[in-house]
């Protein structure tokens, strides 16, 4: 009787363990693939020039799933959104904000490059002062 009821605690606890790793693994799959199908998404958008739709993609991916690989080119093509749209105050700031958070990234050699162009061009749009 007793050998019978060790052997059903035995299969109970395998059975409860494999339930347990089966839950906990199935949410982290499928938050897995939001990340990635917010990213797709917002890119399809920007190809499209729908940069409000894009960034709003983008901040969520960042906002969501701060943990994820796509945060660093979610924060970039924010950048790249502004850059697209001559707004070159917001594009800036967020290629800024890229190099700061992102050091290491082989693209921060363009970011950097992108946010010198800026300057460049702010040079040439400021109105000389009369004389």
């Amino acid at each position: 009787m007793n050998l019978r009821r060790l052997a059903l605690t035995v299969v109970l606890y395998c059975t409860a363990l494999g339930f347990a790793r089966a839950e906990v693994s199935s949410p982290k799959a499928n938050t897995d693939q939001y990340d990635v199908i917010m990213f797709q998404k917002a890119q399809q958008a920007l190809s499209k020039s729908n940069f409000t739709a894009a960034r709003t993609l983008l901040k969520a991916l960042i906002d969501n799933h701060p943990n994820s690989d796509y945060v660093p080119l979610a924060k970039l093509s924010i950048a790249d959104s502004w850059y697209s749209k001559h707004a070159f105050k917001q594009a800036e700031a967020e290629y800024r904000d890229f190099v700061t958070f992102f050091p290491n990234r082989p693209e921060v050699a363009e970011a950097q490059r992108r946010i010198s162009s800026i300057h460049k061009g702010a040079s040439f749009r400021i109105p000389a002062a009369p004389q």
